[in-house]
């Protein structure tokens, strides 16, 4: 008796139960496609910015020159050689290196055999470099014995000439003008190096990147141990 009202309420309790399990999993699965609170949001990150090491220290300022601009010495005027009345186009270059007393004998040894195949002297170019309308020398020697390239340029005051550059660089530099401004490249070890120089009343002065002038480059070492003083501005007596 007791078992078969057992069956019965199970029999009746079973499509119960089915249903119930249907209808939570029909829930649960409407559930997945809805929105969902998955709780707090991560904190944002402020973006990476400098920060000082010395927040309250300020840099001097970098004072401007007072005074007139540093004077330059003039190069010592070639012996012997005056220059025609128009100018100096046709002057040898080889002769006023041979007559330069700024010149280091050891550069004029190695001019002894121009004109001639080997010949380390450049051909020379004329361009005015100072704007008083006559035209500027440029002579380019390469030796090298001495992996070095020499540049004078002259300028010719009356009958007087006188360098008013002389530069030492790389074997091989290349050279143009820029207006009146002349420009030397020379490629080495180092890399690319660029000098700029630019008339400044005496000589062609080396230009700083702020746009002023320093005096003119002499290479470290001369060819031939020859003191740099041979070969730097001197003062006309």
């Amino acid at each position: 008796m007791h078992s078969s009202v057992s069956q019965r309420w199970a029999r009746l309790l079973l499509p119960a139960l089915v249903a119930a399990g249907a209808a939570v999993g029909i829930a649960g699965c409407a559930s997945g496609t809805g929105a969902q609170d998955d709780g707090a949001a991560p904190p944002l990150s402020p973006p990476t910015s400098a920060v000082p090491l010395w927040p309250g220290f300020t840099p001097p300022s970098t004072p401007e020159q007072v005074g007139p601009a540093p004077g330059f010495v003039r190069y010592l005027p070639v012996d012997g050689v005056s220059a025609p009345a128009d100018g100096l186009s046709g002057v040898s270059p080889k002769r006023l290196l041979d007559n330069d007393p700024n010149v280091a004998k050891v550069l004029q040894g190695a001019l002894s055999g121009c004109p001639g195949a080997h010949c380390p002297l450049r051909k020379p170019v004329l361009r005015d470099l100072t704007g008083d309308g006559r035209d500027e020398l440029v002579a380019a020697v390469d030796l090298p014995e001495f992996q070095r390239t020499l540049v004078q340029v002259y300028r010719a005051t009356g009958r007087t000439v006188r360098p008013v550059l002389i530069y030492w660089g790389q074997l091989g530099v290349t050279g143009e003008t820029y207006g009146r401004d002349l420009i030397i490249t020379s490629t080495g070890d180092d890399g690319r190096t660029t000098v700029r120089f630019r008339w400044n009343g005496e000589v062609m002065a080396a230009v700083t990147p702020r746009g002023g002038s320093s005096t003119p480059d002499v290479a470290e070492t001369v060819p031939g141990g020859v003191p740099a003083e041979s070969v730097e501005p001197k003062r006309t007596p």
